[in-house]
């Protein structure tokens, strides 16, 4: 018991950075300075430049749609170890293209490492990764 509150604890460090409410690219587009408040309170940036990829790549409904940041997860019903996972219609869309590869659900996509390395290379500020246990 006293190990399951350690990890659960060691958990909530690792993701204190997520954000506390996501917004849409939509909304992200018309302010000045777009980001997000993380859990931890800090205010985090998302880059214009990315934006501007994300929006060239979806039309005006699923800009509405996409939520940001992105959050790449940990994927604990895989089998194989190392793998994350994207998860919403939108999101596997633009991922699925950004790393080139097909996902396995529309609404759902696996990841391994050298995806999310892609990924995160690309949008660096408009993705986050969030651990599970």
């Amino acid at each position: 018991m006293q190990e399951e509150g350690q990890i659960r604890k060691m958990l909530e460090m690792m993701n204190r950075h997520i954000p506390s409410k996501r917004s849409s690219l939509a909304d992200l587009l018309k302010q000045r300075e777009a980001g997000y408040k993380g859990k931890d309170g800090v205010d985090y940036r998302i880059k214009k430049a990315e934006l501007d990829l994300l929006a060239g790549m979806l039309d005006d409904m699923e800009r509405n749609k996409l939520k940001l940041p992105i959050i790449i997860m940990t994927d604990t019903s895989s089998d194989h170890g190392g793998s994350w996972k994207v998860m919403g219609r939108v999101e596997v869309k633009v991922v699925s293209a950004l790393v080139g590869r097909e996902p396995e659900f529309p609404d759902q996509m696996r990841l391994f490492n050298p995806h999310v390395g892609k990924l995160r290379s690309v949008l660096p500020t408009a993705t986050t990764t969030l651990f599970s246990p």
